[in-house]
């Protein structure tokens, strides 16, 4: 084991200890006062909440060079998720985000241990710059985020318990992108009218929870992380779905402007907008996935004209320079957008092993293009 292996083990394993041994505090749902801008804004979280300026730090961006297939992640089970309309769920504006509490019949198994359900509560931008998902893909935001928040009960009697434990939290993303209608999310969305300002509450009859889910939910990433607002607790097992939801611009636009962070007699009322924090750095760790990313990429094609022999390939990114002092080509381009190329002669080009992921006459049309470029560039 090296060096860099051992102490990054020894951090995490100090890490884990001092949260067992923290006690366990009621979390400033409502807060301590804190915001996402201004003088009590995210940057200055770490001061009045250290684990904001810590490790295992969420949200993250889902990129490439962090992802690594499992081949043991599986399916997750949820258990009394449809509920009866006869039930009511309490919706609030709790000053920072709209919430529905959720009831303990609900829980996720297939994890490490189960989860039982407490609420879920949503992530999103404005009506100018509807990008207001918290984790994002290879650089890229989503319009909103949903979280559906669940504590360890097999290990702790309740969320206050479970909230600053190291295996505390399981908490379910679900990505939301402009579409067609949702009637599903409108069963929430329809009551933001008698929630509209911090404080106040109101009941959503109870309907089957996993409709706001995406219907492909064997494709997720998951790794270890912390809650996204303070206290931000290290505490979180995050499954983020691969797939997003729909909602219609309507519905998004009913998001962005129908809530407030203060409360009905505020003679200064402020708009709930961009409420989600930044993305972390990651450290040395990785996203684990539950799906091959080479077996789904689009097929990429290539194709050499016989007039002008010049390369057309479908590709993510493809670009090419010359340098003025060696004239040698550089090409960088994504085949798939996993194996990201810096090739800088044919030989170079050799030296990756693309017979695997681009076999037979695809690998031999790939080369021939690159010889013209190369040809053509110099």
């Amino acid at each position: 084991m090296s060096a860099k292996s051992f102490s990054r083990i020894k951090v995490t394993a100090v890490l884990f200890l001092f949260l067992k041994i923290q006690p366990s505090v009621q979390a400033p749902l409502n807060g301590t006062k804190w915001s996402y801008i201004g003088p009590d804004g995210e940057k200055t979280w770490p001061q009045k909440y250290p684990f904001c300026g810590g490790g295992f730090q969420s949200p993250i961006d889902l990129h490439n060079n962090i992802l690594q297939y499992d081949s043991t992640l599986l399916p997750l089970e949820l258990i009394g998720y449809n509920m009866s309309t006869t039930d009511q769920l309490a919706l609030t504006n709790n000053g920072h985000s709209v919430r529905v509490g959720l009831p303990p019949t609900m829980y996720i198994r297939n994890l490490p241990f189960q989860y039982t359900a407490t609420q879920l509560h949503l992530h999103w931008g404005n009506r100018k710059k509807p990008e207001g998902s918290e984790h994002t893909i290879h650089g890229k935001h989503f319009a909103a985020e949903l979280h559906i928040v669940h504590y360890n009960s097999d290990k702790y009697p309740d969320v206050t318990a479970a909230m600053d434990k190291s295996d505390g939290f399981a908490v379910l993303a679900i990505f939301i992108e402009i579409g067609p209608f949702n009637p599903s999310y409108e069963k929430i969305f329809s009551h933001f009218q008698n929630v509209k300002y911090k404080g106040q509450k109101a009941q959503v009859p109870g309907f089957n929870i996993q409709e706001l889910l995406p219907k492909n939910m064997n494709e997720y990433y998951r790794y270890e992380g912390s809650l996204t607002t303070p206290p931000c607790y290290p505490s979180v097992l995050w499954t983020v779905f691969r797939h997003p939801v729909h909602i219609s611009e309507e519905q998004l636009l009913a998001l962005e402007t129908a809530l407030y962070c203060t409360r009905f007699d505020d003679p200064e009322p402020l708009e709930m907008v961009n409420n989600f924090r930044h993305i972390q750095e990651f450290e040395e760790r990785l996203v684990y996935v539950s799906f091959h990313e080479v077996a789904e990429r689009t097929k990429k094609t290539t194709k050499v004209s016989s007039t002008s022999q010049q390369l057309t390939m479908k590709m993510t990114e493809k670009t090419t320079k010359v340098s003025p002092t060696s004239q040698q080509l550089t090409t960088r381009m994504m085949i798939p957008p996993k194996y990201e190329l810096y090739l800088i002669t044919e030989s170079a080009f050799h030296s990756w092993d693309l017979t695997e992921i681009c076999p037979g006459q695809c690998f031999s049309s790939l080369l021939q293009g690159f010889k013209t470029l190369s040809e053509t560039e110099a």
